[in-house]
C-alpha cells in the first residue's frame, strides 16, 4: 500500500468520525483555542455545521500524520547489508579416555580368556542448543523480534554471528534502531546460552551477582558465585529454585573451557 494512499485512508476515516463524534479531539481543542470565522460556523452543509467540518478537516490532517509516521516506521524497508562472515563457536572436545590393555586369564580349557575393557563413559556437551528463536533472550520482545528477522537474525546463533564483532553490533544496532549498550547486552546473553543450564533462566541472577558475561563467569570462584547468588535470590526472588553449587561450579568449568568470540 502506498504511503499517499494511507494519508488519504486515515484522513478520510478520522473526518467521518469527527462527523459522528463531533467533540474528537484534537479538532475541537484546536478550534476553540483559535477560533474560527463566525461565517463558517454559521454555515451548513447537508446538515452539518460549518464548525464540525472544520474539526473533521483537522482531525483528518493530524491523525493522517500520525498514522501515515507510524506506517512508516513499521514498514520502512532498510538496506540490506552483508553480516560480516560468522566466527564459528568452538567447543572443547569431550576426552577420550585412553584403552586400557585387554588382560587374560586362563580357562579351565587352558584357552585364554580376553577380558573386556569397561564401557567408555561419554561426557555431556556444555552447551545447548543455539537454534532456539531470538526471543528466546531475555530482554527481546515481539517487537525487536521481527526487527531482529527482518535483519536476517532469526535464531541466538545468528545473533552471535552478528554482533560477534563491534563493527557487526553497530551495523545491527542501526538496522533495529536500538542502543549500542543494549544490543551487547542482548550478545552476551545469548553467548550464555553456550553453557548447558544457564539460558534464558539464570541469566539475570547471574548478571544481579556482577557476572554479565562468560569470560567473567569464568574468572570467579564457585564457593563465593554459589554464595552471592544464594543472597541476591532471597532478596529478590528472581528464580524459583536456586542452582545447586555442583551446577554452579560446572558452570565456571565450562566458560573456562570456552573459546571467547565476542569481541569488544
Amino acid at each position: 500500500m502506498s504511503k499517499a494512499v494511507v494519508f488519504a485512508l486515515a484522513f478520510l476515516g478520522f473526518f467521518a468520525i469527527t462527523l459522528v463524534i463531533a467533540a474528537l479531539p484534537p479538532g475541537d481543542i484546536i478550534t476553540s483555542f483559535i477560533g474560527i470565522p463566525e461565517t463558517i460556523a454559521t454555515t451548513s452543509i447537508l446538515g452539518i455545521s460549518g464548525t464540525v467540518i472544520v474539526n473533521g478537516i483537522i482531525n483528518g490532517v493530524v491523525w493522517g500524520i500520525i498514522v501515515f509516521v507510524i506506517y512508516i516506521l513499521i514498514y520502512r524497508t532498510p538496506k540490506k547489508k552483508k553480516l560480516p562472515p560468522m566466527i564459528t563457536p568452538t567447543y572443547p572436545p569431550a576426552p577420550v579416555p585412553t584403552p586400557t590393555a585387554a588382560t587374560t586369564s586362563i580357562t579351565m580349557s587352558g584357552k585364554p580368556r580376553e577380558k573386556k575393557s569397561p564401557p567408555q563413559v561419554k561426557k555431556r556437551k556444555t552447551y545447548v542448543t543455539l537454534n532456539q528463536d531470538i526471543e528466546a533472550i531475555e530482554g527481546i520482545g515481539p517487537i525487536y523480534g521481527n526487527k531482529l528477522r527482518n535483519s536476517g537474525v532469526k535464531t541466538v546463533k545468528d545473533l552471535l554471528r552478528a554482533g560477534s564483532t563491534r563493527r557487526g553490533r553497530r551495523i545491527l544496532a542501526n538496522k533495529v534502531d536500538v542502543a549500542s549498550a543494549t544490543l551487547l547486552k542482548w550478545v552476551y546473553r545469548a553467548d550464555f546460552f553456550r553453557i548447558r543450564g544457564i539460558g534464558t533462566q539464570y541469566s539475570a541472577l547471574l548478571e544481579s551477582a556482577g557476572v554479565n558475561t562468560v569470560t567473567v563467569l569464568s574468572t570467579r570462584d564457585p564457593k563465593n558465585l554459589y554464595a552471592k547468588l544464594r543472597e541476591i535470590n532471597r532478596s529478590k526472588n528472581l528464580v524459583r529454585r536456586l542452582p545447586p553449587y555442583r551446577t554452579v561450579q560446572g558452570w565456571i568449568k565450562s566458560a573456562k573451557n570456552l573459546k571467547r568470540i565476542v569481541r569488544d
